[in-house]
């Protein structure tokens, strides 16, 4: 069914800043921190409808359409002039003004059906894959290089996806939303205040000497790995909280919906591992590990606080064990105390010694040896990686045409990899949930989690 829907690439053209870089800001030095990310994009898709004043009005002059898009994205370039540029090494780029890839495409069907094909279909990141540019071929021929690629496509009903993939080793996702956010001001006529960055990331933690990273390769990421949606409804976390409060010991503090609902995928995840192994353990082995890292955002943790708007990988990935014994399953509370654990441990010892002095520059190092040492025991280990978009407005990244009617994470990964996006009204969490296929086909059947989470249930556009 997927396959009779087909993207139509009408341009590829390379969009350059309004205006020139000043010579002194041509050597971009990345901060420490993005030393340590491999060089891919990440992405995100926003869908609007053709329903607002804006489409209505110009739904037949596409071209407009896109020139508005472009001409703000080129103002946009000039205060964000690293997007423009290439890597230069391992720690510079250089803001040579090449430019960010924009594809202009169609697609033959409408808003509508599309969603609706996305609900029904197995294969999610498949159909969604036809709107990211960085899945294309002959679009990663011209824009390889490109810090930004994105991908603007037009549907039958004059609804619009716009698929935005930004380099991760230049930036997290709070820098992506900064850039969005100054972008789409732009769009609009400026109507609103126009987000300026703050590159502040190579004063907080210089760049260090260091080896380049191996390349990233992943040429299948649908080789290894199925993609799954979730969405926990407010009331289901409501009630996950208060079905789970009594046993969860975190000094009367508050859990929040991120916290549990974590939690309860992961509980999911590695029972749903455990029963697709077919590796039996001797009989002295009486516990297996479970490892997540989780995304924590640096900006208002550091003393003094990074401003909000602070470009770069400001993030930490904080390591959480979960041993398992093996006579029993892992209980949901016990996953919830060693997160909260972990992260109060980092908040109250280990943040604070996170700056460009010598004890924070051997604080990153060694945390980046530690990861290498238990990532190369994977063997060993079962790895989960998760990152929070939740209350990040996501659902306010209005580019003149309103506010979108849904949002996907653009991610594909080869890794196991949950990313957690707010809902449509702001208090319910949609999951992207990407594991081994065998372990997949169990974790979708797990009553327990199915009892909270709808799984891919109806988008509405």
């Amino acid at each position: 069914m997927d396959n009779m829907i087909k993207v139509e690439i009408l341009s590829r053209e390379l969009v350059k800043p309004s205006n020139p870089t000043p010579s002194h800001l041509k050597d971009y030095k990345l901060c420490f921190l993005d030393q340590f990310i491999p060089e891919t994009h990440g992405g995100i898709t926003f869908f609007y409808s053709s329903n607002s004043h804006f489409l209505k009005s110009d739904q037949n002059d596409n071209k407009n359409y896109c020139r508005i898009l472009k001409k703000s994205l080129s103002d946009t370039l000039t205060d964000f002039y690293p997007i423009a540029g290439r890597f230069k090494d391992t720690s510079t780029i250089d803001c040579n003004d090449n430019g960010a890839c924009v594809v202009e495409a169609k697609i033959n069907s409408n808003l509508t059906d599309f969603l609706t094909r996305v609900n029904q279909t197995k294969d999610i990141h498949t159909l969604l894959g036809k709107l990211i540019p960085t899945l294309d071929s002959k679009t990663m021929e011209l824009a390889s290089k490109c810090m930004l690629i994105a991908q603007i496509t037009v549907f039958n009903c004059g609804g619009v996806s716009i698929s935005f993939c930004l380099e991760h080793r230049f930036c997290d996702f709070s820098s992506v939303m900064v850039f969005l956010n100054s972008w789409s001001a732009r769009s609009r006529g400026g109507d609103g205040k126009i987000v300026l960055p703050d590159f502040v990331g190579s004063d907080f933690l210089p760049p260090q000497d260091m080896p380049p990273l191996p390349p990233y390769h992943n040429n299948n990421p649908f080789e290894n790995r199925n993609t799954t949606r979730l969405v926990f409804e407010p009331a289901k976390i409501s009630d996950l909280k208060s079905r789970y409060f009594t046993e969860i010991s975190v000094q009367n503090k508050k859990i929040s919906r991120v916290e549990v609902v974590l939690a309860l995928i992961l509980k999911s995840a590695i029972s749903a591992t455990r029963s697709s192994s077919s590796i039996s353990k001797s009989e002295g082995a009486d516990l297996t590990k479970s490892l997540l890292f989780q995304a924590v955002n640096l900006r208002k943790r550091t003393e003094p606080p990074l401003p909000e708007n602070a470009m770069g990988n400001l993030f930490w990935l904080l390591p959480v064990m979960i041993k398992e014994e093996e006579k029993k399953n892992i209980e949901f509370h016990e996953i919830i105390n060693e997160m909260r654990r972990e992260t109060t441990s980092f908040l109250d010892e280990t943040v604070r010694k996170i700056k460009g002095d010598e004890e924070g520059i051997g604080l990153v190092f060694k945390s980046a040896k530690e990861k290498k040492e238990i990532m190369e025991s994977v063997g060993d280990v079962d790895t989960y990686f998760c990152s929070s978009w939740c209350r990040f407005p996501i659902y306010e990244m209005d580019f003149g045409w309103g506010n979108p009617v849904w949002v996907s994470s653009g991610f594909v990964s080869s890794l196991n990899l949950i990313v957690m996006e707010d809902t449509k009204c702001g208090e319910g969490i949609q999951v992207w949930v990407s594991l081994d296929p065998k372990v997949m086909a169990i974790f979708e059947r797990d009553h327990e989690l199915l009892s909270f989470a709808s799984l891919n249930p109806t988008i509405m556009a």
